[in-house]
């Protein structure tokens, strides 16, 4: 004992170091494996994304390394526990630890060399990222930039230059990333060696990045240029168009004046008049051309590229601008030469109109007559003077003769004719008027001679008394004085013509001296008196003139300070207003009114002045109302100087309003200007990604410091209103208000630049989340294609090396996969916990990466047991062969030697039993292979029926769906057709009608057309119902409903054609009866006539007529007698009741029953026709029975009249034997249904779908006890069912089934509800699968089984028996119920 103690403590003590070694050994490969990884990163990495995807593998493996070195802790316990138990193998155990040291040393120093390398990799790798982003972006942008887009218009020009002004906004963007990008390039640059190519590249690229950004500021200038220029052109070409317009309507119309010459005064008058009308517009639209002129001329100088087409078109514009002045000048001077024409021909005339006129006046010979001789020779003289007067007529139609034969000589025959006609008049007229003279002179020279010397005395007689009586004329203002004086101008007048009338008695008197020497005193004496008094009564003329003068000129002075009083009032209202305007606008306005009232009051002065000169001069004059005057000059000064200090205080007043409204215009300005920083702040942009939210936030920085510097706008507006308050101006409380207003604003501002501020870090830190996430979830992706390999192994060698790898695999992914999902997962808990607006989409970002790490945890469970199962078989193959080579092997070991003598027998024996006994070990493994074969030829039979099960459902599926898409367009096909029938246009006449009839029959084509659709619809639910489809109730719903609709679909096109039809004759009778009623309209004035005719031939005219008339009546009989038929609407109107629409409504009402019930048989499900069966059954198996006792209790009644006793032993027999038969045929309705009884277990439940559109928000794998009980599922936290962990699940309208597309778990089921959600549950086994999914369905079954018995029992009592159909076949009360 005591040896084999000591044997087994080496052993063991053996074991223990061997074991060592192998974990040294292992633990070396470990090491070495890393070292391995290490080296495998020697490659640094192409762009930025292989280098940190190699730093992640570091990171990763430095979380391995804290393994590792909890590892070599234990050993090196371990190795110190052996090296004290062993001495013997210290050495070796200590040489293995010092191995492992020397290698973790060795991949501590390369990894902290790598970790350095790929810091410094990772920030050149960034470099060239965003080199390369730069130098795309620049490519871009040189590629915008350089496009040769031509504008077509000024709107097209304008947004043209806005997005090239937009390009330099995002260039300025770009210039700090630039300037960085080159330093930063500088600095890697110098520090490289020289003659390394690939920084020798770098340098390139760098040198080509300066000159592209060069090369863009200047492609962008030069556009900018070209641009501008190109909007410059569009504005010439536009304006140069409107241009072109005018030109061409000057000419059109000067065109048209050329060719049309006045031919009348008139229309030269009114020629000219629209020719001077022209002329303006003319002159007024020459700034338009001489501004389309410059414009030219200015983008000529700044060397357009256009230059020369915009000359030609400008010289074009210029030379067809100056060509019509021209023309219209001419056609002006001609228009003038044709009215001057015109005039003189008309004053040619004229002056013979008058001539003639006058003429006849001279040839009269009145002067014959000597009664009113004086008369006579006075109007006579009278009209010498008068035609004296007229002589300028003739000299000034000489003179524009001269004139107009010079400018026109095409018309000097026609002048000269007129003038020479004119002169010859005139001078007839002359020689007749002197004639005249002469003789009325010749015919009384004495009496003429004394009337005309009484006439002038008589006179004179008048004038004395009037200028006598001048002095006591009253004058009480300037207008009698302005009558007096025009008066006295008359008078003047007067004395003119009386003077040549004193010269011409002289003539008189001489030829009277002449001819009668005899009275000659007389006639001299009476010469003389009057030219004595005409001489004496020039004097006090001259004084009444002069008094007269002075008296206006008092009367004018007192009238203009009158009128210089209202003026100052009028314009004194205007100095005093104290509208000041509602803005900076209207002040201005204000201003210059202010300003045109202040000049005008300035002009003004000189006439005050004027007067008050006028007053000071007769004031110093002496006159007798000075004291009145200089009480006028005082009022009217004290006016005006109060005029003045108003417009001053006016003024101020407006000076004031100016300050006030120019603050209240700045603070508009800056509240706009502020409103559109608003608006940008408040704007929910966000970038694409996490360069574009870092430019964002570039961006917004940039505008932070915008909003700073406009601090200094918000400080001067704020001295401003301090200096208004100060001043105490009238607004200064609306001031401090507005400046209130503003700087809140400018806070609120500040205050949004800082919530945007934290949305762009937000949405930042969301993008590094993101982006760590999407790394995440690419590295647990590319560990899910190793966890997802369907490699399972060749051998058994092979397939334990997998598992072995495999098992380092899920090892090391569990322990880097856990720490970077916590981190991951910590982040954005930080972020929700912090309230990030995106909290929902972080939320499921965490959700879908927790599901990722759970499918991957599921995947490497799967890839798991899958090796397991995959070693397990084949160990079980590699066990069988060792089994085959046992037996084999066994085999070979029989010999066929029996013995030669009972002791080699006995040996024999002995040998034989021990290689049976070795038999039975063989037997047991046999044994064991047998039954796992079982076990798997009876999972692939189950493998199999289950995938052939899954194939036929999905058919049904897919046939279901498309039976359901078939069904959704033919109802919404039937509804937009019955909205067409119902939404008809009412007819107005037979043709609105006829074409509702035409589009009606075009709806019964496409129905028609239609059909088809109908019958494959029908066919393929029929198909699904005969397959027994898990939704064949909904299936027999739908296809009852599309029935429907389309018999009432076929019903109301019936209908509208009938309605349509009896419309049709109404209004075909409201045509016909319109024309019969237009024909009687017409008869009616005939039979109404009361004509009979005046004569014979009348009488039989009108007889003749009216038998026409009676024929024509009799040929309208027909028409009328059909008038007089009733129309079909009418006669179905006579046909129905009172009650028809009672009568129509349960007819209607019958057939859709009818129909109803008759699409109830036809679709009908399988599952009513096993209840039907059933029913048919149980009722034939009741009648069966009801018979049987029947006839038993006949049997009885005939015994017992034959033998009482025996009656009553055989009616207890029969008693008996009848409970029992009662009870035998209630026991099956007694009998409990498997969804009564309960079934419950442990199982692992992962909730996938809350509806058929809403996924659940915890689809992770959960332990529940379970329990069915009834129509429900029950969940608990444990088997005591102490605490309900869920709510219950109604199974009604449930299925259950084999979830065989689900690979990553064994022994699945899934459960979906009539709602839509779906659940995956995970048994034990596959017979624990198999029983919860038909107990599930069974209680689904029994739940709606038991919803028909339910029905079956509030039915009448009635309810069982037979009724008979339209067509006589008898069927069950439940098929009736069906149908209605």
């Amino acid at each position: 004992m005591r040896i084999a103690e000591e044997k087994r403590l080496g052993l063991s003590g053996t074991y223990g170091v061997k074991t060592f070694y192998l974990e040294c050994t292992e633990t070396v490969t470990w090491i070495q494996d890393k070292i391995r990884i290490v080296e495998s990163t020697a490659d640094l990495g192409t762009d930025l994304s292989s280098v940190m995807i190699l730093q992640r593998k570091l990171s990763g493996l430095e979380r391995d390394l804290s393994a590792i070195q909890t590892k070599l802790d234990n050993l090196e316990g371990e190795a110190q526990q052996l090296g004290a138990n062993h001495p013997a193998d210290a050495k070796g155990v200590r040489e293995k630890v010092d191995e492992i040291h020397s290698v973790w040393y060795d991949l501590k120093e390369m990894l902290k060399a790598r970790d350095e390398k790929m810091g410094e990799a990772a920030e050149l790798q960034k470099f060239l990222r965003d080199l390369d982003h730069f130098s795309a972006w620049l490519t871009r942008t040189q590629k915008a930039v350089a496009s040769e887009d031509i504008p077509e218009s000024i709107d097209e020009a304008e947004q043209l230059l806005n997005s090239h002004q937009t390009i330099k906004e995002e260039i300025d963007t770009y210039a700090p990333e630039y300037a960085h990008m080159r330093d930063y390039g500088a600095t890697v640059t110098a520090s490289a060696d020289a003659t390394d190519p690939q920084y020798m590249f770098l340098r390139e690229r760098l040198r080509a990045l300066d000159q592209g950004w060069a090369e863009l500021q200047d492609m962008w200038d030069q556009k900018h240029v070209r641009l501008s220029q190109a909007l410059n052109l569009q504005m010439f070409n536009r304006d140069s168009r409107q241009a072109e317009i005018l030109l061409t309507n000057q000419e059109f119309h000067l065109a048209k004046e050329e060719q049309e010459q006045p031919r009348s005064l008139e229309e030269a008058e009114r020629k000219m008049k629209s020719h001077e009308n022209f002329i303006t517009t003319l002159q007024a639209n020459e700034e338009k051309i001489t501004g389309v002129v410059q414009f030219a001329e200015h983008l000529c100088s700044e060397d357009h590229y256009a230059s020369e087409r915009i000359a030609d078109k400008a010289e074009q514009i210029q030379e067809r601008y100056r060509v019509n002045r021209e023309r219209a000048i001419d056609l002006l001077e001609r228009l003038r030469d044709s009215l001057a024409l015109f005039q003189f021909l008309q004053s040619c005339e004229e002056l013979k109109e008058w001539i003639g006129d006058k003429l006849i006046t001279a040839q009269d010979e009145t002067y014959r007559d000597a009664k009113n001789i004086h008369q006579k020779y006075t109007r006579h003289q009278a009209f010498e003077s008068e035609i004296a007067s007229n002589r300028e007529r003739l000299g000034r139609i000489q003179e524009e003769a001269q004139l107009l034969m010079k400018d026109r000589p095409e018309d000097a025959e026609l002048i000269l004719k007129h003038v020479r006609e004119l002169q010859a008049q005139w001078d007839e007229l002359d020689r007749t008027t002197q004639e005249k003279g002469q003789k009325l002179f010749d015919a009384n020279r004495q009496q003429l001679y004394e009337q005309n010397v009484d006439d002038i005395d008589s006179w004179m007689t008048n004038l004395e008394r009037q200028v006598l009586t001048s002095g006591e004329e009253e004058i009480h203002d300037l207008t009698s004085v302005t009558m007096l004086m025009q008066r006295h101008t008359v008078i003047e007048d007067q004395m003119v013509q009386k003077a040549s009338q004193v010269q011409s008695l002289r003539s008189q008197a001489d030829q009277l001296i002449s001819i009668d020497p005899t009275s000659e005193p007389e006639i001299v004496a009476k010469k003389q008196q009057v030219e004595e008094r005409f001489a004496k009564i020039r004097g006090p003329l001259q004084e009444r003139k002069e008094r007269l003068e002075q008296q206006k000129r008092v009367h004018q002075f007192v009238r203009d300070v009158e009128d210089e009083k209202l003026w100052i009032a009028e314009k004194m209202p205007l100095a005093l207003s104290t509208e000041t305007g509602n803005n900076l606008m209207g002040v201005q306005m204000q201003m210059r009114k202010h300003e045109s009232l202040s000049r005008e009051i300035d002009n003004h002065d000189v006439r005050i002045e004027d007067i008050l000169t006028v007053g000071q001069e007769m004031i110093d004059a002496g006159h007798e109302r000075a004291p009145e005057f200089q009480g006028l000059c005082d009022e009217l000064q004290q006016r005006w100087s109060v005029l003045q200090e108003a417009m001053k205080q006016r003024r101020a007043l407006l000076e004031e309003a100016e300050r006030a409204h120019k603050y209240y215009f700045d603070a508009s300005e800056a509240e706009a200007w502020m409103g559109e920083q608003e608006l940008y702040l408040m704007g929910d942009e966000r970038g694409r990604d996490e360069q574009s939210a870092q430019n964002m936030l570039k961006k917004h920085e940039a505008l932070e410091h915008a909003v700073e510097d406009y601090a200094a706008v918000i400080r001067q507006l704020g001295d401003t209103s301090r200096q208004l308050i100060s001043e105490q101006h009238p607004d200064s409380e609306q001031v401090g208000k507005r400046q209130s207003q503003v700087d809140k604003q400018y806070a609120s501002l500040k205050d949004l630049g800082g919530e945007k501020r934290a949305r762009l870090e937000e949405t930042l830190k969301l993008y590094m989340l993101n982006r760590e996430i999407d790394d995440l979830e690419q590295w647990i992706a590319e560990r899910e294609v190793v966890a997802g390999s369907h490699e399972l192994g060749q051998d058994f060698e092979h397939v334990t090396m997998l598992r072995d790898r495999f098992r380092d695999f899920a090892r090391d992914t569990q322990a880097i996969g856990e720490a970077r999902v916590d981190a991951a997962n910590a982040v954005a808990d930080s972020l929700i916990a912090a309230g990030h607006s995106d909290a929902a989409t972080i939320a499921e970002w965490k959700d879908n990466l927790n599901e990722a790490w759970g499918d991957l945890l599921e995947l490497m469970e799967t890839r798991t047991q899958m090796l397991q199962a995959s070693w397990e078989l084949h160990k079980f193959y590699h066990d069988c062969k060792e089994v085959l080579e046992h037996i084999r092997e066994k085999e070979t070991m029989l010999s066929d030697e029996l013995g030669r003598d009972a002791q080699a027998v006995a040996q024999l024996q002995r040998k034989h039993q021990n290689y049976e006994t070795d038999l039975k070990s063989l037997a047991v493994q046999v044994h064991a292979i047998e039954e796992r074969e079982k076990e798997v030829l009876e999972a692939w039979r189950n493998l199999q029926r289950t995938c052939d099960g899954r194939r036929h459902r999905l058919l049904d599926s897919s046939d279901y769906f498309r039976f359901l898409n078939l069904y959704r367009d033919l109802v919404s096909w039937i509804e937009g057709i019955l909205r067409q029938m119902e939404n008809g246009d009412k007819p107005r006449d037979v043709s609105g009608v006829e074409l509702l009839m035409n589009n009606h029959q075009s709806l019964r084509a496409e129905i028609d057309a239609r059909k088809e659709n109908f019958t494959n619809c029908i066919n393929l639910g029929k198909d699904l119902l005969h397959r027994r489809h898990f939704h064949s109730l909904n299936i027999k719903e739908r296809l009852i409903l599309l029935c429907e609709a389309y018999d009432r679909m076929q019903d109301k096109w019936g209908t509208r054609w009938d309605h349509l039809n009896l419309i049709l004759e109404v209004y075909q009778f409201a045509r016909d009866a319109a024309v019969a009623e237009q024909w009687l309209m017409a008869q009616e004035p005939y039979l109404h006539a009361e004509d009979l005719g005046d004569s014979l031939d009348n009488v039989e005219l009108l007889i003749k007529k009216h038998e026409a008339f009676l024929k024509s009546l009799a040929a309208q009989e027909d028409r009328f007698a059909a008038l007089e038929k009733l129309t079909r609407l009418e006669l179905r109107e006579q046909e129905r009741g009172a009650d028809y629409k009672i009568r129509d409504a349960q007819e209607r009402e019958q057939r859709q029953n009818a129909r109803h019930h008759r699409y109830e048989e036809e679709f009908e499900t399988f599952e009513e026709k096993d209840a039907r069966s059933r029913e048919k059954d149980e009722r034939e198996r009741r009648d069966k029975e009801e018979r049987e006792r029947s006839e038993q209790e006949k049997k009885r009644q005939e015994a017992s009249k034959t033998s009482p006793s025996k009656g009553r032993q055989q009616s207890d027999i029969e008693g008996t034997s009848k409970a029992a038969g009662s009870v035998g045929s209630a026991r099956p309705e007694s009998r409990p249904s498997p969804t009564k009884d309960k079934f419950e277990s442990n199982l692992q439940r992962k909730h996938e779908w809350e509806s058929t559109v809403m996924k659940a928000t915890h689809r992770s794998w959960n332990s529940f006890f379970c329990v069915l009980e009834g129509s429900s599922l029950n969940f608990y936290k444990d088997t005591k069912k102490s605490k309900v962990a869920e709510s219950p699940l109604s199974l009604e309208g449930s299925t259950a089934e084999h979830a065989q597309d689900y690979t990553k778990r064994k022994h699945v089921f899934r459960l979906k509800l009539n709602n839509g959600g779906l659940y995956l549950f995970q048994a034990h086994s596959d017979t624990e699968m198999q029983q919860w999914v038909e107990r599930l369905n069974a209680a689904a079954g029994g739940s709606a089984r038991r919803e028909r018995e339910e029905k079956a029992r509030t039915m009448p009592a009635g309810g069982t028996e037979r009724v008979k159909d339209d067509g006589g076949k008898k069927k069950s009360f439940f098929s009736t119920l069906k149908r209605k």
